[in-house]
């Protein structure tokens, strides 16, 4: 008994290999689009007043620039020890100065929220939680309850 099998024409399987990478591709960036990603960035500032002169005060912000492609809102602002799982949640407005964003807030696609802390201020309320010097992160939380967090601050 003879046993013969044809595998076909080499270009009909490297045609079929090529077709289901473009659909597995595809598939891919259609659900990377669709990821609700913020990037948070926390930093030191000074501020400028109306008549341009440096307002020595430092104050510490937070940047929640939105990079999916969907409006999101933003519901929660806080700082977070990843250490201890201790948090330190901005529930009301007296922590933010005036300008900054209100919660909740909704970001467009690509566009920022910016929520700006009086550094003094806040430091006496998170010395309260941890220690002069602790590793902190700031962190926002979107509607859908995904956290998104800053690199460490020392507080």
């Amino acid at each position: 008994m003879n046993i013969n099998i044809d595998l076909g024409n080499i270009w009909e399987a490297l045609s079929a290999v090529g077709t289901i990478g473009a659909v597995i591709v595809s598939l891919w960036l259609a659900r990377k689009d669709g990821k609700k990603k913020f990037q948070v960035v926390l930093k030191t500032s000074f501020g400028i007043r109306y008549d341009n002169s440096i307002d020595e005060r430092p104050y510490l912000s937070i940047d929640a620039i939105n990079k999916s492609n969907i409006p999101l809102t933003i519901e929660e602002v806080g700082f977070i020890n990843k250490k201890d799982g201790k948090k330190v949640t901005v529930t009301d407005q007296r922590f933010l100065i005036e300008g900054s964003n209100q919660l909740p807030t909704k970001t467009e696609p690509y566009s920022l929220a910016m929520f700006v802390f009086n550094q003094e201020q806040l430091f006496k309320e998170l010395h309260k939680k941890w220690s002069q010097g602790e590793k902190v992160r700031a962190y926002v939380r979107d509607s859908s309850g995904k956290h998104h967090f800053s690199k460490h601050y020392k507080v």
